[in-house]
């Protein structure tokens, strides 16, 4: 062929060779185009469910500081710049495929490990406030406190049995804090009042010159008069609640922790007993005083005394004759009574007949103060000289009432014109046993109203 004739055909054939060429240049990158989108798709497949594991784990109480290695690593990733260059995008997100997946093995992970020490730092919690609150008992601490801490253990520990997410872990451990807190707070205290109560000892038993004999007989009075003011507050809080009873008790409870120490032959334990029942008979006292309302009468059986008391001041106070139950059929009623009416001046008239041994003429009285509805008042005794009335006079036959509290004239004048109706009038044994057996020993409703009645 001519040079001529070979000119023609390259100048045919070269325009088919590019055609050619540009045409398998086009199927690769779309063959390109379409892997990066299945590539793409992928990732993006993996990353939203990477999203709904970290919206799961936070909604089952995984925090942001929890979650934070996962989430920082899935920043760096997503700030990973997308290649312009077409055929280097598969395999881009190829790389940020297995990196999320990855990512999602290791949330699984992270989960686990998290939720194991919450589980942890729970358990070490509820064993450490078991430990404290066996301290605090071990350290003669109120049982009330010692009985509301139980109280929250129990809870615990069931709250613990039930736990199953890392939030239920976390507030059980916060819960368990606050209680292993407050367990200490208690055994604290309750070791500074030993030690307190222990130093007192000491300085009744170095004062005492070695007199047994006397540290006995005064922690036995002030055990007595503890006991007694504690019943009285006990009494108060029959008919609504009293503002001095929590105060008195506890007290009150210490106080028979030590009750028995007082008599031993021991002179640093009997020290030690007369020492604390005469610290705690004072709060027992302090808190009834504090508790007391405006206007108040105490009469004590055992004593044969009244006391009337206008804001925690005694006003007045007398020898009294009561009447006796158990060994008659009447008698004056225990328990918390309070003024229901006045009367000036009264007739007495017997309840029983004539011929009955108990049957007395109608007698009248000037100065009545009723605290049931039975008859039993606070009055006037003209047949019953002043110097009768006082402690024992309740065992004779012959002056003792039929259930009224007998007081001199004068002293039954003042209460009439002094004590208001609805004043609380509490009768009570006053015999110095402990709380329990005196409120035992109450003969009306908690309202006041006699049984007997």
């Amino acid at each position: 062929m001519s040079l001529s004739g070979r000119r023609r055909v390259l100048k045919i054939v070269a325009p088919l060779i590019a055609v050619a060429v540009l045409l398998g240049g086009t199927g690769a990158a779309l063959w390109n185009n379409s892997e990066g989108a299945r590539a793409a798709a992928s990732y993006h497949d993996q990353r939203r469910a990477l999203e709904l594991q970290l919206k799961a784990a936070a909604a089952q109480g995984y925090t942001s500081q929890d979650l934070e290695p996962i989430t920082q690593q899935l920043k760096a990733s997503d700030a990973a710049r997308e290649p312009w260059w077409i055929p280097d995008q598969p395999g881009h997100f190829r790389r940020l495929t297995a990196q999320v997946a990855r990512l999602r093995v290791e949330l699984d992970s992270l989960e686990r490990q998290v939720l194991t020490q919450a589980q942890a730092d729970a358990a070490k919690q509820v064993d450490g406030a078991k430990s404290e609150i066996a301290q605090a008992q071990q350290a003669n601490a109120d049982d009330s406190d010692v009985q509301s801490l139980q109280q929250r253990l129990g809870a615990a520990v069931a709250a613990q049995g039930a736990a199953h997410g890392v939030h239920d872990y976390r507030a059980l451990t916060q819960l368990a804090t606050a209680l292993v807190a407050d367990a200490t707070n208690v055994f604290n205290q309750a070791t500074q009042e030993n030690q307190l109560v222990q130093q007192l000892g000491q300085q009744l038993a170095a004062r005492s010159n070695g007199n047994l004999g006397a540290i006995q007989q005064a922690g036995n009075q002030a055990l007595g008069n503890g006991r007694n003011e504690a019943s009285v507050a006990a009494y108060m809080n029959k008919p609504s609640p009293f503002k001095g009873y929590d105060g008195s008790q506890r007290a009150y409870r210490r106080l028979e922790k030590y009750a028995g120490l007082i008599g031993s032959a021991d002179l640093n334990q009997a020290a030690l007993g007369s020492a604390a029942a005469q610290r705690y008979a004072g709060q027992i006292h302090d808190a009834l005083m504090a508790g007391f309302p405006s206007k108040v009468v105490v009469v004590s059986f055992q004593a044969q005394h009244l006391w009337a008391y206008e804001n925690s001041q005694v006003v007045l106070e007398t020898p009294v004759t009561t009447g006796i139950r158990g060994v008659t059929d009447y008698g004056t009623d225990f328990g918390p009574m309070k003024v229901l009416y006045k009367e000036h001046p009264h007739t007495m008239h017997s309840p029983w007949p004539k011929t009955s041994p108990l049957w007395y003429p109608d007698t009248v009285v000037q100065w009545t103060t009723f605290f049931t509805w039975t008859g039993e008042s606070i009055h006037d005794a003209s047949w019953e000289p002043d110097s009768l009335l006082g402690p024992g006079s309740q065992y004779n036959a012959s002056t003792r009432s039929h259930g009224c509290v007998h007081v001199p004239f004068s002293d039954a004048q003042t209460m009439y014109n002094w004590a208001p109706v609805g004043m609380p009038v509490i009768v009570y044994p006053g015999d110095g046993s402990p709380v329990a057996n005196q409120i035992a020993q109450i003969t009306t409703d908690d309202q006041g109203t006699p049984k007997s009645a």
